[in-house]
């Protein structure tokens, strides 16, 4: 029979099991949360209640919303067992011990229905051994599950199944993981420590060793070996901070045991430095202290000072400058910025050039102990490590660079696969045909597509590729923008200025869009590929704007983009917005002028302008007002509480610059509405959107779907202004804001309630709109608002003045 699961057990109430719990009620999976009994226990569910109040309070948060808690319900494993015949999956997640597993493996068989899924997600131990003297119908159904911590966030899912595993439930789980999880998954054979962790543990281990010998500070190596290596900014030790030290004692010492035939075998004893920080419990993050220490300074700020690997005294960070690092700064790609470090001559060249070169060695080695193919390779440590390259792309830049190969490798033999890769391929490991990405099979020495879940849209590839007509699939290009043809009667229209920030460019092209597109497509889809959808207005433009005393040319500027906005909620076609990360200010404003979005669940959704000292400006008080009941329509008697508290709602969420933390917070936050629909996996973020653009032009086709119609809005007025004022001067008195807060907060009352409207006549949105543009403007004229938004241009960071 096929494979479903509509709920599931966690069996094992710690922080990774809370947060598997966590993440399946994030999309919609209900499950049970189990755990031991301490002895002498009141509560016999002590131990999976602390598990999921523990998890309700972490940061960065495990639920897209409180409110999914609701479908985990808490028990333990000698009152709850029978209770697993209900799930259609059980995921093991109890202590890293065999004898610990198998114990809890016999007490699952004989509850368990015969069909149900068994996974564990260890870390390390291998497959075959955990379930060695199980049945038949055990194995068959068992597999290993491998999440990452924290959960939600790491977008890594490694599947190990054994030689016995059900050959249809290795498919069923990849489908499951991708479309239903979200989350980019591996195949990994079953061997030690599988995949990111076989890699990521030697590449931690062989830096570290080399820092020791070669005495760079623990700073220094973060430094050298972060963003501008294509890593993540907490590099190397302070990923070990945030992973913990125990954590990676554990994997390290699994290795050596399990691993005895590994060339490098050595390099997975521990350091004698490092246990000693490990048996003084200095386990990083969890016990506040690691290679990293933070203090608490005299005025309420803190210090983070490191560790001296000789004296294990914790010490100031000091500045570290390369001229390496300070060239790769200024380059704009991954490959770009590799390049550059390792190219250098200095100190941080020097240990970039060896550990690369320790750690592609490795990955070469491995790859067909523990991969079918570089691609699962890649992934597990782009997906698990949140590196901007994987193993083999990283070779990549260096095999299309001779020279610096050879600076790279000097002394050194090449790898096996990389000579065969360069005998018997094109020389790198991936290459593009036609836009299609393709790698190399080692197994038959051929390339061979990238595989992709079913149905993405690569808007690269698109491109880089005729459409089904022959002609180019771009129809326009501005610079700032795109148009392009995805197919079926659908365009994009994509956005590729810096942070995707709204420019006349993409006003431009939004009037295209709408007023020509619309005369050959059928419906249309904004997004893009971007980590984030829109960051919003160009401050830099308004900043020039303001000092230079160019009233016309931001009084237009305004006028044009409400004027886009409004197009498109007007539109004589569908318009689907497709946001994923960060959509805010001008970027939130143009979602809630569109007919329909399809949103990926970390999508963090705002109205942030009083940050920058200013008001909404885009049409967004206005569509928020609407969202939150604001309609004359819906203010009739008897079918709501009257305007003000639409203006009311608005106001408490625009004056404090509320984002969403995920598609499902903004929901709630009527950022988005509940007919909106939510995807958790970005690859496949445009395909769903185009899917629901061909619906709504199916249903425009059929007559079920009509453009908008002028809305009229029932806003409450000089009184109700006055309450909303009220409650600034309380705040401003009791020091809660500043007296600039305060100015902004007093314009955005005027706006939300109205002006000077009759709280019984209806207005238009274009009277709306005319008091956001006068808001906006005036204060963009004031000095404190000009210094917030250099604050946040110069150094990212909100200026309260």
């Amino acid at each position: 029979m096929p494979y479903a699961i509509r709920k599931a057990a966690v069996i094992g109430a710690g922080v990774m099991g809370a947060a598997i719990a966590a993440h399946l009620a994030n999309v919609g999976i209900p499950s049970l949360l189990l755990d031991i009994v301490p002895a002498d226990a009141k509560d016999r569910n002590i131990i999976a209640r602390t598990g999921l109040e523990k998890t309700l309070k972490s940061k960065p948060a495990s639920f897209y919303s409180k409110r999914g808690a609701q479908l985990v319900t808490i028990g333990n494993i000698e009152d709850d067992l029978p209770k697993l015949a209900e799930v259609d999956w059980i995921i093991e997640a109890v202590v890293e011990r065999p004898d610990i597993k198998q114990s809890l493996y016999s007490k699952i068989e004989q509850v368990a229905r015969p069909e149900t899924i068994i996974t564990s997600n260890t870390s390390g131990l291998p497959a075959h051994l955990l379930v060695e003297g199980r049945s038949e119908n055990f194995r068959r159904h068992f597999m290993i599950t491998h999440f990452f911590n924290p959960v939600r966030y790491m977008r890594l899912l490694e599947l190990v199944p054994t030689a016995d595993t059900d050959p249809a439930l290795l498919p069923f789980m990849q489908q499951f993981g991708t479309e239903t999880l979200g989350k980019g998954v591996v195949i990994c054979k079953d061997t030690p420590n599988f995949i990111a962790n076989r890699i990521g543990a030697y590449g931690f281990l062989s830096t570290i060793q080399r820092a020791l010998d070669e005495g760079y500070t623990v700073s220094e190596v973060d430094t050298i070996l972060g963003p501008n290596m294509g890593r993540p900014k907490s590099a190397v030790f302070r990923t070990a901070d945030l992973s913990g030290l125990d954590t990676l004692m554990h994997v390290a010492n699994n290795l050596y045991k399990n691993a005895p035939e590994d060339e490098q075998r050595a390099t997975f004893q521990i350091p004698e430095v490092v246990q000693e920080i490990i048996n003084r419990g200095w386990l990083g993050e969890k016990s506040g202290q690691g290679f990293y220490k933070r203090v608490k300074n005299a005025d309420g700020s803190s210090t983070i000072l490191e560790l001296n690997f000789k004296t294990l005294e914790y010490e100031p960070q000091p500045k570290h400058r390369f001229d390496s690092i300070g060239k790769a700064r200024n380059l704009e790609t991954p490959e770009q910025k590799v390049s550059a470090v390792l190219n250098g001559e200095d100190r941080a060249s020097h240990l970039a050039r060896e550990t690369t070169a320790d750690a592609l060695i490795y990955a070469a080695n491995r790859a067909h102990e523990i991969a079918d193919n570089i691609v699962d390779i890649d992934h597990a440590m782009c997906w698990g490590f949140n590196f901007d390259l994987g193993s083999f792309e990283t070779w990549d830049v260096l095999l299309k660079d001779q020279a610096l190969l050879d600076k790279v490798f000097a002394q050194r033999e090449l790898p096996a696969l990389v000579q065969q890769v360069r005998s018997q391929g094109d020389g790198t490991f991936y290459r593009t045909v036609e836009g299609q990405k393709q790698y190399f099979d080692y197994h038959t020495s051929t390339y061979q597509p990238v595989p992709t879940a079913q149905g993405v849209i690569s808007l690269s590839a698109l491109k880089a590729s005729p459409s089904s007509t022959g002609s180019s699939s771009v129809v326009r290009d501005n610079g700032s923008a795109s148009l392009i043809d995805l197919g079926d009667g659908i365009a994009c229209l994509e956005f590729h200025t810096k942070m995707n920030s709204i420019d006349e460019g993409i006003v431009e092209m939004i009037h295209y869009a709408v007023e020509e597109g619309s005369k050959q497509f059928r419906a249309l889809v904004i997004g893009n590929e971007a980590p984030d959808f829109s960051a919003g207005a160009n401050l830099f433009l308004v900043l020039m704007g303001a000092r230079q005393g160019a009233w016309d040319m931001l009084d237009g500027a305004i006028t044009g983009l409400q004027q886009a906005h409004q197009l498109l909620k007007y539109s004589p076609i569908p318009v689907v917005a497709a946001p994923a990360g960060r959509a805010l200010g001008g970027g939130c404003e143009m979602i809630l002028h569109t007919h329909h979005t399809r949103a990926l669940a970390e999508s963090y959704i705002g109205l942030v302008e009083v940050g920058v000292g200013l008001i909404p400006g885009g049409g967004g008080c206005k569509e928020f007002l609407l969202r939150h009941g604001a309609n004359a329509e819906s203010q009739k008697p008897g079918k709501s509480s009257g305007p003000f508290t639409p203006a009311r709602r608005a106001f408490e969420i625009i004056a404090v610059a509320t984002v969403s933390t995920s598609a499902t917070e903004a929901q709630e936050l009527r950022f988005l509405r509940k007919t909106d629909a939510i995807t958790v996996n970005r690859d496949v973020l445009l395909r769903d959107a185009k899917a629901d653009a061909i619906k709504l032009a199916d249903a425009k086709e059929a007559g079920t779907w009509q453009p908008v119609q002028p809305q009229m809005l029932l806003l409450p007025g000089a009184g109700a202004r006055l309450v909303l004022e009220q409650q600034i001067e309380g705040m401003l008195l009791t020091g809660k804001i500043s007296e600039h807060d305060a100015v902004i907060g007093n314009h955005l009352a005027r706006v939300l309630t109205g002006g000077d409207c009759s709280p019984v006549t209806p207005v238009t949105e274009q009277y709306v709109l005319d008091l956001e543009r006068e808001a906006f403007l005036s204060l963009c004229g004031t000095e404190k608002t000009q210094a917030r938004i250099q604050s946040i241009l110069q150094g990212g960071k909100t200026l309260r003045n």
